[in-house]
């Protein structure tokens, strides 16, 4: 029998499944989800059917042994059935433990055994091979739940032979879909009944950090907090059900999960799923959101590519474009600074606006309305020039542990360089080192199954977050470095690293940038360039290469970039300027273990895989020739 009844409406708010149910009630026909399959245009579902889906996996779930309190882990990137694996089983009151799809074996095996998840929901074969390689270290896993069978296999059965897998431990998404809309309504009222016992304080989540050093750590996010952060982000992003999102950044992190996931599922709206985020840029013009959330390095390609059409402008044009920027710069500093925006400025911002600005938000998306920015700090130069262009850019900042935004800039209150005052339910202050502690709601209470760590991160009541900060006379906050990472250099001088690579990563063509200098009397700088940009670059003034290999050792392009470098680090003390760096010929990736799988940069690491290049550029010789033939740089500079 198929269960067409909804959720009752007589489970309030306790359980994040059930405010998702009482939405989708009130919205029922509208737009709820946007999604490809194959290729083909875009499907959609409403609030209703898509509820039904979340409601039919729940009893599946439940069919299959699932209990309230047990684990379900989703190893998978960004798709509608990741928010519904997630959904059906918060529904049964049981916890989602999410697995990046980037994930080594080794954290793979460690997250599953440490959390004891039973279900784990893969999305493709692809993912299935990576999981099957550990299956021997997990035990606990009972079901492997695929999203996405392979086009030339037409039954998960037939799947389970070619692994050679026991009967019952694999099955598809759609096999347990229909088990669940085959019962009864004796069963809906059981799922009903985990929902009304689920308790505020009860875990909802339990998201493991990637770690820039260590194993993960577990930490689990109550139905409380996640409620609590999504209060907070009401007056912050004041959407509706009239919204559309783009979400590609990964679920598996806290960022797009509480921001992207739990806020258009409590707030309304319709959320298009990307196929992947190469494919963003197109997906934004056939689906044309109002709000996205981003990463830096995804807003420097948004940025670059807008800006390479600008900087094709010749004579009056270009004149124009720079005047209405400039124009628009001026009035968000003033918004910043909490100053009234004068008669003349307003009426040159009109005409910028109609002659320029709008042209620009048209090029980049005619109804994107909001961007936050978070995950990592985004440059100056970026976020001024979309807030000019009149996109809300709103940088941010939050952990995992804080059920991610503790701060966030507000609309018309932009003050670049900052990451905005906290949130409404977060208390904030500073220790005498600077450290930011954070204490309220939205704070976790400890590391899942780790004591000392917990015990670690806690003075008192106040979270210690690990990052070094100001806060200025309006409350917003600045980070200034995380406070593992300060470097101390041989004057004993405290640098913090992430303010000189943020300098480095406004040089043209860079993206990515590790300084280093530990008890060393100067800093040098591993980075790596946009090789297409750079050779574009390049062949605009006839510069003699053949490769980008010949180009990155080329003097022009050394001398074009220390030339750069050197303008934009006048702001920088002497002992924080780079005096030498280096030009990688790969980029740092998760697979060498140099970037974590929310793409933070694991020093540490950097630093061990290529202490000789480093040593070398501390060496009073010339490093290159020795290092020209395993071709383990692209080139140096001094």
């Amino acid at each position: 029998m198929l269960v067409d009844r909804k959720i009752s409406d007589s489970i309030t708010d306790r359980n994040i499944a059930a405010v998702f149910f009482a939405r989708a009630k009130q919205l029922d026909h509208l737009n709820c989800v946007e999604y490809k399959e194959k290729k083909e245009p875009y499907r959609s579902m409403n609030w209703r059917e898509f509820s039904k889906l979340v409601q039919q996996i729940a009893l599946g779930l439940m069919t299959l042994g699932l209990k309230a309190g047990e684990k379900a882990a989703i190893f998978s990137s960004t798709t509608h059935y990741w928010v519904a694996a997630d959904l059906a089983t918060i529904s049964n009151g049981a916890i989602s433990v999410p697995v990046y799809p980037t994930s080594s074996a080794n954290d793979i095996d460690f997250i599953i055994n440490n959390s004891q998840a039973k279900v784990l929901f893969v999305q493709n074969e692809s993912l299935l091979k990576r999981a099957l390689a550990v299956r021997d270290s997990i035990p606990t896993v009972q079901k492997i739940v695929l999203f996405f069978l392979p086009a030339d296999v037409k039954s998960v059965d037939e799947l389970a032979v070619k692994y050679n897998l026991p009967n019952g431990l694999l099955a598809d998404i759609e096999s347990v879909r229909k088990l669940g809309a085959s019962l009864d309504t004796a069963h809906l009222k059981i799922l009903e009944d985990r929902m009304k016992s689920t308790p505020k304080d009860g875990i909802a989540t339990i998201i493991y950090t990637s770690g820039t050093t260590g194993v993960p750590k577990g930490v689990p996010l109550t139905h409380g907090n996640i409620m609590a952060v999504i209060e907070d982000m009401k007056p912050v992003l004041s959407e509706d059900e009239r919204a559309v999102y783009l979400s590609y950044l990964p679920l598996s992190h806290i960022f797009e999960r509480i921001c992207g996931e739990f806020y258009w599922l409590t707030h309304g709206g319709v959320c298009a799923f990307a196929e992947s985020i190469e494919m963003m840029g197109r997906n934004m013009i056939e689906v044309e959101p109002t709000t996205i959330l981003v990463v830096p390095r995804v807003l420097d390609r948004i940025y670059a590519k807008v800006k390479s059409g600008i900087d094709g402008a010749t004579g009056r044009k270009r004149k124009l474009i720079d005047w209405g920027l400039d124009v628009g710069a001026e009035v968000v500093e003033c918004h910043g600074e909490g100053k009234k925006v004068g008669p003349l400025l307003w009426v040159k911002h009109q005409i910028a606006d109609k002659l320029v600005l709008e042209k620009l938000r048209q090029r980049i998306g005619p109804n994107l309305r909001i961007i936050v920015s978070g995950g990592a700090p985004a440059t100056k130069e970026v976020l001024t020039f979309f807030n000019a262009v009149g996109i809300n850019t709103l940088e941010g900042y939050g952990l995992t542990e804080t059920s991610a935004p503790t701060n966030v800039n507000r609309i018309g209150q932009v003050k670049i360089g900052t990451v905005g005052p906290a949130v409404d339910s977060v208390h904030q202050k500073l220790a005498e080192d600077g450290e930011i502690l954070v204490k309220g709601p939205t704070i976790f209470k400890g590391y899942y199954n780790n004591p000392e760590a917990t015990a670690e991160a806690f003075e008192g009541e106040w979270f210690k977050t690990g990052d070094i900060g100001t806060i200025d006379a309006d409350g917003y906050l600045k980070i200034t470095d995380r406070k593992k990472d300060l470097i101390i250099n041989s004057a004993g001088k405290n640098i913090a690293p992430q303010r000189v690579e943020a300098v480095l990563k406004t040089v043209p063509f860079v993206t990515q940038a590790v300084v280093f200098g530990d008890k060393q009397k100067h800093l040098v700088a591993l980075i790596t360039l946009d090789e297409q940009a750079a050779c574009d670059f390049a062949r605009e003034r006839n510069w003699d290469f053949d490769s980008y290999f010949d180009l990155s050792r080329s003097t022009a392009l050394l001398g074009f970039l220390k030339k750069e470098l050197q303008a934009r680090s006048r702001d920088l003390a002497d002992y924080e300027q780079v005096k030498r760096f280096a030009i990688l010929a790969n980029e740092l990736s998760v697979e060498a273990g140099e970037l974590t799988a929310t793409l933070k940069i694991k020093r540490n690491v950097v630093g061990r895989n290529y202490k000789s290049l480093i040593d070398q550029m501390y060496s009073s010789h010339d490093p290159v020739a020795a290092e020209h033939e395993n071709r383990e740089l692209a080139a140096l500079a001094k």
